[in-house]
């Protein structure tokens, strides 16, 4: 049963409102309805079959009878934005900072495998909130938790700015920056969700292609400051504004549903959520090759191809600027053609490109050709993968299940980048054995995904 299926259904059980409103204060308590999932397990929900939830969300108890489709929504889609151009966009141009420090010698004897860990940190610590922002938004309030994150998260860049040794950044611009991005992120995400259904795809495409936009704009910008006025105060310029910011558009973070101060910490009844694993294992395996090819393609450029570092910033610009259209592209099409079946490409051709592109790019016009390839497919799984989730969970389980399925993305994200690299020492510096584990990643998770899609429909051709 499709969402909006059901939104006609329960329609039809509640009185006319006498007033339209932006935000709307309709909610269906649980003995009425239950989330709706696009998942038939033989159950009927409303007269149609849909998936048996015994519970709703704690956090979210009630359903949401209408979608304003626009409105204050919009707005909500620009805090999403912004949150996300500053704490994925600040970490996605890492590999610039990497590049300057080994060209520096800026921590003595440190290896590219070393520095690493200060991105993959950042990048794992991003996901580590998600299962607890639940829990802490009820007991603390939203308020709270994203005023904490923007410190947090501005302190990290700033404070990395005095570090002397490498374990410094490891926990300023790595743990500090990431957990404080984190909450952030985890409080904002779902919120433009309840906002939208009909346009969901194209409302978290662009929500996130701030993301894209963030590595976009940040990647010449870092590359000049460093050049202009050094490494240490362009970390201190990009902490300032991010704590701007995210500050300014901190009061859009509206959710509709009502939040409640009772309930676990977990909702592991998720678990018993049919493609709700294969949901977990799919972010698990995508986030151990994801940001390979981000964070070693600019000493790629530089060492086996021997381009300038205004190159590898530009390549990175390239791929984010790629990856930005792409969220809000494949979003709408997700929209049109199937959210699981885009979400399905999205897996296959990212990881293809890595093993026929990035394998063979002997010259930068290749490596040109793949940043373009794995930008447009990647960014269509991160755009994609929240709406699948929606799709399979219900809105109302939305904020719970975002920050499990997330929390995943921490052990990926903490190792995968580490292990590439080592990979490819123990192949005396050769990338071969990196690239063929970036792309192995993506296609294994193809897999998992195919069982969601044949789950929501068993026709081989058929939007879903």
């Amino acid at each position: 049963m499709t969402l909006s299926s059901n939104n006609h259904h329960l329609h039809h059980d509640r009185p006319e409102s006498k007033a339209n409103s932006i935000i709307s204060e309709k909610f269906l308590p649980e003995k009425q309805g239950r989330s709706s999932t696009d998942l038939d397990d033989n159950k009927t929900v409303n007269g149609e079959k849909g998936l048996d939830i015994q519970s709703t969300d704690p956090v979210m108890e009630g359903k949401l009878l209408d979608y304003p489709e626009g409105g204050f929504g919009w707005l909500v889609v620009l805090s999403s934005f912004v949150v996300n151009f500053w704490a994925f966009g600040s970490n996605t141009t890492f590999g610039i900072y990497q590049a300057y420090f080994l060209k520096a010698n800026t921590f003595p004897g440190a290896v590219a495998t070393d520095i690493s860990w200060v991105g993959s940190i950042a990048t794992a610590a991003m996901y580590v909130p998600g299962p607890f922002v639940a829990s802490m938004i009820r007991f603390l309030g939203l308020r709270v938790v994203v005023a904490s994150g923007i410190i947090l998260a501005a302190s990290g860049f700033i404070g990395a700015s005095f570090a002397t040794q490498l374990w410094h950044l490891y926990l300023t611009q790595g743990l500090l920056f990431g957990t404080g991005a984190g909450l952030v992120f985890f409080s904002s995400m779902p919120v433009a969700a309840q906002y939208f259904e009909r346009r969901r795809g194209l409302a978290n495409g662009i929500a996130v292609a701030g993301s894209g936009i963030g590595g976009l704009a940040l990647a010449p910008l870092t590359r000049l400051l460093i050049a202009q006025v050094g490494v240490r105060w362009c970390q201190r310029i990009i902490g300032f504004a991010i704590f701007g910011f995210m500050t300014s558009i901190c009061t859009f973070i509206r959710p509709r549903v009502k939040t409640f101060k009772s309930g676990p910490i977990f909702d592991f009844g998720l678990f018993k959520v049919h493609g709700f694993v294969w949901l977990l294992l799919t972010q698990l395996v995508v986030a151990f090759g994801y940001m390979v090819p981000v964070f070693l393609i600019p000493t790629y450029s530089s060492v086996h191809l021997g381009q300038s570092a205004t190159t590898g910033a530009n390549l990175i610009s390239i791929y984010s600027g790629i990856n930005a259209v792409s969220r809000v592209g494949l979003g709408v099409a997700a929209d049109k053609v199937g959210r699981t079946n885009i979400l399905l490409s999205c897996c296959f051709f990212a990881g293809l490109s890595c093993l026929t592109l990035w394998s063979q790019a002997s010259n930068i016009g290749i490596l040109t050709g793949f940043m373009v390839v794995y930008g447009v497919f990647e960014g269509g799984f991160i755009s994609i993968f929240p709406v699948v989730a929606a799709q399979v969970v219900g809105v109302e389980r939305l904020p719970s299940a975002l920050g499990i399925l997330y929390f995943g993305n921490a052990v990926g994200n903490l190792l995968g980048s580490p292990i590439a690299t080592a990979i490819m020492r123990a192949h005396g510096g050769q990338y071969i054995g990196a690239i063929m584990f970036a792309g192995f990643a993506p296609l294994l998770a193809t897999f998992f995904v195919l069982f969601i899609r044949f789950r929501i429909s068993k026709k081989l051709i058929a939007v879903a």
